[in-house]
């Protein structure tokens, strides 16, 4: 018993990360600054003024996925997020091969917020793409390194000032248009692409759910509600004020007019702050997802080790691993074409993790639906719209279906087959 409590205390130690550290940190996954003025101005070009409708769609949307992380998180408390909750859930093979699709995910995601964050940078001072991207990816994994509680303290103080900064932007953007109020209530031909690239702003809950060895359960399922319903709020109202200017054009180039050389200045600020955010928040994520993994002896066991209660050269691998690639890429094709590649990339791979986050909660409710039928309803639901969105993805507008789309379609679909088979004779012998 004493060995027990002795076990128990040593854990509640480790747990030392708050709701708010979680909050902030999982709104530098968001980098809403840079998915604002990425995925917005796409946003914008498709639906005009019907874009706050868009994101209040996307931010319905992706809460059933937030819910299905809250509920997961809460009953596996140990640190690796997706991976535990399917390995736990499901069967060992689908563990591994969820885990193995996070580690690509959160690089892709990652990635996609450093390489936004740098184009901003290169985009507005000029500086070198490879230099861009090697600066904002070395200082993200510097953070990390440096210690939890320098990257929660940094996520706080920067994502307050982003937080600032976008209110203040959409008041002067409604001042500027005389306090003009509109119905944003509409459903133009292109309301259904707007939805889907909004879904990539609120979804930086994602990133603190492999973080279960250094914070609650409770604490972790609260924060990924909160702050993708905050998200989704403060996008609304950034783009609801921009529709009272009737907007349709380049962010950038819209605030560089209105702002000039210090707009510019406080601008690439911004977005050096933002893309290190991002690379923080997915860099720690996927050092605890591998870190999980390797203690479960699916990688080598050194990459389990910790150093001053945390996983240095987990942390060392995946941020070597992040400033690699995306400098790389940057190299071959610019940090805008880097930022397209990987934020495709990360759209796919986030759907195969939330199927897999989606079926275990699905599988672990079942057979008790009738105490958890509410649980059950959401992970059905939140399953539904991921096939449904992953199925829409491969549907470019007027190109169609492709060899290639079928291909991968029919390989997912046979990968879920493969693994209900073996779900239903896993209950079986159980039974």
């Amino acid at each position: 018993m004493s060995v027990e409590k002795g076990k128990k205390s040593i854990e509640q130690k480790r747990k030392n990360m708050t709701y708010t550290d979680l909050f902030f940190l999982s709104f530098g996954g968001q980098a809403p600054f840079i998915s604002l003025l990425t995925f917005g101005t796409v946003m914008i070009e498709d639906v005009h003024q019907a874009a706050p409708f868009a994101m209040i769609i996307a931010t319905i949307v992706v809460l059933f996925n937030g819910l299905v992380v809250n509920f997961m998180s809460r009953r596996f408390k140990k640190g690796g997020g997706y991976y535990i909750y399917a390995i736990y859930s499901l069967t060992d093979r689908l563990g591994l091969e969820t885990g193995w699709s996070y580690l690509l995910y959160a690089l892709a995601y990652g990635g996609t917020l450093i390489a936004g964050g740098a184009y901003v940078l290169h985009y507005i001072t000029g500086l070198d793409d490879v230099y861009a991207a090697l600066l904002v990816s070395t200082l993200g994994t510097s953070i990390v390194i440096a210690g939890i509680k320098i990257s929660t303290k940094y996520a706080i103080v920067m994502s307050s000032i982003e937080m600032i900064t976008l209110v203040a932007l959409g008041v002067f953007f409604l001042h500027q248009s005389g306090w003009h109020f509109y119905n944003p209530i509409s459903f133009p031909p292109g309301l259904l692409d707007a939805v889907i690239f909004g879904l990539g702003i609120p979804t930086g809950y994602g990133s603190i759910a492999p973080l279960g060895d250094e914070a609650s359960s409770k604490a972790i399922g609260k924060a990924a509600i909160s702050v993708l319903l905050f998200g989704g709020a403060l996008a609304t109202f950034f783009f609801y004020s921009l529709g009272s200017l009737n907007f349709s054009g380049n962010l950038i180039e819209y605030l560089l007019t209105n702002f000039g050389l210090i707009g510019g200045i406080f601008i690439s600020f911004v977005s050096l702050s933002d893309g290190t955010l991002g690379g923080i928040s997915y860099i720690l994520a996927d050092s605890r997802t591998l870190k999980a993994m390797a203690k479960d002896g699916k990688f080598p066991n050194f990459l389990a080790r910790e150093w001053h209660n945390k996983p240095i050269f987990s942390e060392i691998i995946i941020g070597s691993i992040f400033i690699l690639v995306i400098t790389l890429l940057a190299d071959l094709m610019g940090t805008f074409g880097t930022f397209v590649l990987l934020g495709g990339l990360a759209g796919v791979m986030n759907l195969v993790i939330h199927f897999s986050a989606d079926i275990s909660l699905i599988k672990v409710t079942s057979k008790r639906s009738r105490k958890r039928w509410t649980e059950l309803i959401i992970g059905v639901i939140a399953l539904i719209i991921s096939f449904f969105v992953l199925i829409y993805s491969f549907l470019p507008p007027g190109l169609g279906i492709t060899t290639t789309d079928i291909f991968f379609i029919w390989i997912i679909m046979g990968f879920l087959y493969a693994e209900a088979l073996a779900m239903s004779k896993g209950a079986e012998e159980e039974g």
